[in-house]
């Protein structure tokens, strides 16, 4: 009896994480993020996507997606926490039953625990300049250079791997 309450439980769990399939359509869902050559953050960069792109799913393997860019027809790996699959990012306000469409100007400033005009009043408010944190947020580095730092800081060597050994 335990074990078939376990069967049950392990299936439908399984039938809930397989949700994609080869040809859904998937959208960007941050503000910035890269397509990759392989399933690796420091696999080489195909192409640049920003908030709301469309993706075709063609595989999956250890937490990144192999897509294709609608627009383009370029291939390549997406981490899945960069996609979803609704276009529209929505919120639930709280305490109400309405939902909102967001711009990724708002996603951004909501990392920071920051409305727009928040940001503006307690910046004014306190003399703030959050132009070095802008600046922060926009900084990129080359996975080249996180390569060689890795090298010549003697760290790891296994995390310059991309996902699943290859």
């Amino acid at each position: 009896m335990r074990r078939t309450i376990l069967v049950a439980l392990f299936v439908s769990v399984a039938l809930l994480v397989v949700a994609v399939e080869a040809g859904d359509s998937l959208f960007i869902q941050v503000r910035e993020s890269e397509l990759r050559s392989a399933p690796g953050f420091l696999s080489q960069i195909v192409a640049d996507l920003t908030l709301g792109d469309e993706l075709l799913y063609a595989d999956g393997r250890a937490g990144w997606f192999q897509v294709t860019i609608a627009a383009t027809g370029e291939t390549g790996w997406i981490h899945e926490g960069s996609v979803r699959e609704n276009k529209q990012t929505t919120l639930q306000l709280a305490g109400e039953g309405s939902t909102r469409t967001v711009t990724s100007r708002e996603i951004a400033l909501a990392g920071r625990g920051f409305s727009e005009s928040m940001e503006g009043e307690y910046g004014s408010d306190n003399q703030l300049d959050f132009s070095q944190v802008d600046a922060l947020e926009a900084r990129r580095v080359n996975p080249q250079e996180i390569v060689e730092f890795v090298i010549a800081a003697n760290l790891r060597q296994d995390i310059l791997q991309p996902a699943g050994g290859q």
